[in-house]
Formats: C-alpha cells, structure tokens, sequence
C-alpha cells in the first residue's frame, strides 16, 4: 500500500477528477456501500468503473463534501483501513452533517480493486430528508 495512492484518490474524489481516479483504480473495482437496501440511493455493492462513476454521481447529486479528515491509517496485507470523520452538506437543503466513518481499500498491483463505506446511513438519510 502506498499513502500516495490514498492521498491521491482523496484528492481526485473531492476534485471529481475521473481521469486521476480511473488511474488510481482497477477497471473491475468494486465499491460496498453498507447500509439497508433503499435507505440511500447508493447504498450496495457497484463492480466496475462504469459503475463507480455512477455510485460517485449518485452521491455528488445529493452532497457536497465540506471537510474529510484521516485520523489513523491502518495496513495489513492487501488491505488499508482509514478511520476518519467528515462534513458533508446536503444539496437540497443546504444543512450540514459531522459523522464519523471507516473506509477500507483492499489493493492488488499497486491499485485501489474494492472500497468498502461503513458510516452512519441513518443520520445521512436523516440529512436528506
């Protein structure tokens, strides 16, 4: 694992640069959004680019990113953990969330190949509503 490929797709993510993120990515890669089926509309499992742009577009319909902050990196194997906490800002309503949030990356050749989300969907859905 490389904190440059991380801090590289941090960046890219907040600049919506899909040129930089399709570099950063495997083609199949694989984004896991937990949380109950329906309570936000991205919530799943999207496999491939194609896929990740839209996950991405779902996402950015609804929120603006106001602040993300790493506070521990955790690596073991193919797989980097971030825990961290962020604001966002719903686009329909203008109000703000703070939530806490744990991003995990498993790589393979020096690629991001799965994302996995697991943060408070229930006070998001809240925001959104």
């Amino acid at each position: 694992m490389s904190k440059a490929v991380l801090d590289s797709y941090y960046a890219a993510l907040r600049a919506g640069d899909f040129a930089t993120l399709e570099t950063l990515l495997t083609p199949g890669i694989t984004v896991r959004y937990f949380g109950p089926p329906g309570l936000l509309p991205w919530v799943g499992v999207h496999e491939g680019f194609a896929a990740y742009r839209r996950f991405l577009g779902l996402v950015r319909d609804a929120l603006d990113i106001v602040e993300v902050v790493q506070e521990a990196v955790v690596a073991e194997g193919d797989w980097v953990v971030v825990l961290g906490r962020g604001r966002w800002r719903a686009k329909g309503t203008g109000r703000d969330i703070a939530v806490s949030m744990t991003n995990a990356f498993r790589f393979e050749g020096g690629r991001i190949a799965e994302y996995r989300v697991y943060t408070d969907t229930a006070a998001f859905a809240a925001l959104l509503s």
